[in-house]
């Protein structure tokens, strides 16, 4: 299954592929794409694809060709171990019509670390790698290499499926996937309005701004605060200001809020704030504002 060169454009693009049956069934919650779209995006890569796919050989392979031809990077998650579903060093071998071989390297990392060299036992599973693999090791936050290394193929690199092991991999090696030449500017607001009062701000907004700024619409009715958060992102800081204020300045007046997240710290200050004011509080309420003061002050 031959693959050609990643498409590239004006920022480096990634295609995540999360493996795994347990995600699929719903046995696990995927957390690992959502952790990897956030660094990424904060080292200024576009994640462009994320798919799902089951501990099949063939399955993986298929997703892994398509993706390496579209994409910067390919990101693989799951799938690595001794078991007889750990199928991804064999799938993306076959991706690129490699064939799978012990890695002299890794075989004696296995040795190291369990204590086993026989080349059939579970353990050296881990050392078996596409022909052309790369060994990859990370650092920490302290800058010490790690003691394992991340195996790449081409443009595809293969984390564990692991969370804590995965988000570590990945901060250690963050420099492989920085792109120096684009940044991604954002920015929220909160309307306290339904969704359908603002729609044709939203569609003046993305007539003006379509190609330069991405606009989002996202309801919440959960929240006490806002009823639709609209987010903007774009590569030029420049057009992404530019279109916020046309934004502000187009959405119906108070509609836009500010977003309370520490709602007993803001309730405790606005308290406070009154009561040190020497007024008092509502007649309903039958307590002095002084007398509130020196109450939330013995608490």
């Amino acid at each position: 299954m031959a693959v050609e060169g990643p498409a590239r454009g004006s920022a480096s693009t990634a295609g995540i592929i999360v493996i795994g049956d347990e995600i699929l069934k719903g046995h696990t919650q995927d957390t690992n794409s959502f952790f990897m779209c956030r660094r990424l995006r904060a080292l200024g890569v576009k994640v462009a694809r994320i798919s799902v796919v089951p501990d099949e050989v063939e399955a993986i392979a298929s997703e892994v060709a398509a993706f390496a031809a579209r994409f910067t990077f390919v990101l693989t998650s799951g799938g690595i171990g001794p078991t007889h579903d750990d199928v991804t060093f064999e799938a993306v071998a076959k991706a690129f019509e490699e064939n799978v071989v012990p890695h002299p390297e890794l075989v004696a990392l296995v040795h190291k670390f369990f204590g086993r060299t026989e080349a059939q036992c579970p353990e050296m599973k881990l050392a078996r790698v596409p022909e052309s693999a790369r060994l990859n090791y990370g650092t920490d936050g302290r800058g010490s290499a790690f003691d394992y290394p991340l195996v790449s193929v081409r443009n595809v690199y293969i984390f564990p499926g692991i969370p804590a092991l995965m988000e570590r991999a990945l901060d250690g090696l963050a420099h492989l996937f920085r792109s120096e030449r684009t940044r991604f500017h954002s920015r929220a607001v909160y309307v306290a309005a339904d969704e359908l009062l603002i729609v044709p701000v939203l569609d003046r907004a993305h007539a003006a701004f379509q190609g330069r700024v991405s606009l989002g619409s996202y309801p919440d009715w959960a929240s006490n605060y806002y009823r639709v958060k609209l987010t903007l992102d774009s590569e030029s800081e420049q057009d992404l200001e530019e279109a916020y204020g046309f934004l502000m300045r187009q959405l119906p007046p108070g509609v836009a809020v500010p977003l309370v997240t520490d709602y007993v710290s803001r309730a405790a200050a606005e308290v406070y704030s009154l009561a040190e004011s020497g007024l008092d509080l509502p007649g309903h309420l039958g307590v002095p504002a002084q007398a509130l003061c020196s109450l939330l002050h013995s608490l």
